[in-house]
């Protein structure tokens, strides 16, 4: 009777158990939906570069608050203690028994540079979302949320030499967001393959607003938006090296395709009267006939790893932007190549520095702009060791070819914080 009262009471465990860690599940779930529709909200907030004006504005940084430390190293980095969205062959490194979450929130301080002429601006917004699990021994899942690009300015220019005397403000505001799925598997301990598909979507609206000086009452604004929606895929792969018993060198390699993606164009054109001039409201014109495409990837990442000791690593990514499309016509944008360079150091805390440089995908009046930056972050465990609150600094610049256009400068703050929950551990009954 005893042994059959034991037996019920370790399959009643079993149940209590069961049913908690799918109540933890749903509740993750739940603030990821919450999380996911807070980003799509707050995303359109967080640049006032003028240059995403051109093109599908400024190209969001994949990494996380990790890897940005390390200067945006990602595609050779595996840990299990880091969700690293830059290689999806890297989710296979996921402890068997753990569920994480990453969230993270930008802050930053614009410096922009025209001539003389000097001003300074601030965004802020949240950033992106992830989770990360097991599902069985060397197969790994994640989801997540994050931007694709952003788009954010306002400008006036004049005609007060004209007929008219109007003023011309242009504003923007939006950009392109992912939602995404990742499943990695590792082979024999030495190859991890994985594969990502994402779900491409979001608005960007650019605005003119025209106002005469004659007469305030006459004002007319018109948009021009771009509603995009399309699937994205990317394959990783990484090999594992050990050398030793505490060291390991990892290659990683990722591919991505040249993508079409669905796009609406709804473009406001003016009325004009018989003096030129713009008058009356404008006619809304719809579209889907343009096409629109993300460009093929190359990126290929080197890491050299001391367990609990340092990390060391380099990334180039290569992407073919001259062949993709964009409203129809290819060689209107400009192929990009982007180098970064990190390493991490641990003791008790863990600090990250980093660099990286890479040409602008946008073309501004015949040339392109290059971007370069510095970074430092620092990763302080939680009490119980597994979790971390992650902050990363970067010093950035947006310096143009030609001096007649405008230097931005940046300082960007990220904060992070990554959950990591024990929720598979079996506890053995006393």
């Amino acid at each position: 009777m005893k042994e059959i009262r034991e037996m019920k009471e370790m399959k009643r465990m079993k149940e209590i158990k069961r049913m908690k860690e799918i109540k933890r599940i749903f509740l993750s779930l739940s603030l990821f939906l919450s999380l996911f529709s807070s980003l799509s909200i707050a995303q359109s907030d967080n640049t006032n570069s003028l240059y995403t004006r051109y093109g599908y504005g400024q190209l969001a940084d994949q990494s996380f608050t990790t890897q940005r430390g390390m200067g945006g190293i990602g595609y050779g980095l595996r840990n299990s203690k880091i969700i690293n969205p830059l290689n999806p062959a890297s989710f296979s490194a996921v402890d068997s028994m753990t569920f994480m979450l990453d969230f993270g929130i930008k802050g930053q301080a614009g410096w922009f540079e025209e001539g003389s002429n000097h001003v300074t601006k601030y965004n802020a917004g949240i950033e992106y979302l992830a989770l990360q699990f097991p599902l069985a021994k060397g197969l790994g899942m994640g989801v997540g949320f994050e931007p694709v690009s952003y788009v954010g300015y306002q400008y006036v220019e004049d005609s007060l030499q004209s007929p008219s005397k109007s003023y011309f403000t242009y504003s923007g505001k939006g950009g392109l967001n992912k939602i995404y799925a990742t499943l990695s598997y590792r082979i024999l301990d030495r190859f991890s393959f994985g594969a990502n598909v994402g779900y491409l979507f979001g608005d960007i609206v650019h605005s003119r607003l025209t106002s005469s000086s004659v007469s305030k009452s006459h004002t007319i604004s018109w948009n021009d938006s771009l509603r995009s929606r399309g699937l994205t895929y990317e394959i990783g792969f990484q090999y594992i090296q050990p050398i030793g018993k505490n060291e390991e060198l990892v290659l990683g390699v990722v591919y991505t395709p040249k993508t079409k993606f669905g796009a609406t164009i709804m473009t406001g054109e003016p009325k004009y009267d018989e003096n030129g001039l713009v008058t009356g409201d404008p006619i809304l014109n719809v579209s889907k006939d343009s096409v629109f495409q993300l460009p093929e990837t190359y990126a290929v990442g080197l890491s050299y790893r001391k367990f609990n000791k340092w990390t060391v690593g380099a990334d180039f990514q290569y992407q073919r932007w001259s062949n993709a499309k964009f409203y129809d016509k290819t060689d209107t944008l400009s192929n990009r190549t982007k180098i970064n360079l990190g390493a991490e150091y641990i003791n008790k805390l863990y600090y990250r520095a980093g660099a990286y440089y890479s040409n602008s995908y946008v073309i501004v009046k015949g040339a392109n702009y290059k971007e370069y930056g510095v970074s430092l972050g620092l990763g302080i465990p939680m009490v119980d060791k597994r979790s971390f609150l992650n902050l990363a600094f970067e010093y950035s610049v947006l310096d143009p070819k030609r001096k007649a256009l405008l230097k931005e400068q940046y300082l960007k703050f990220t904060l992070s914080y990554t959950f990591n929950e024990l929720w598979f551990f079996k506890r053995k009954l006393q």
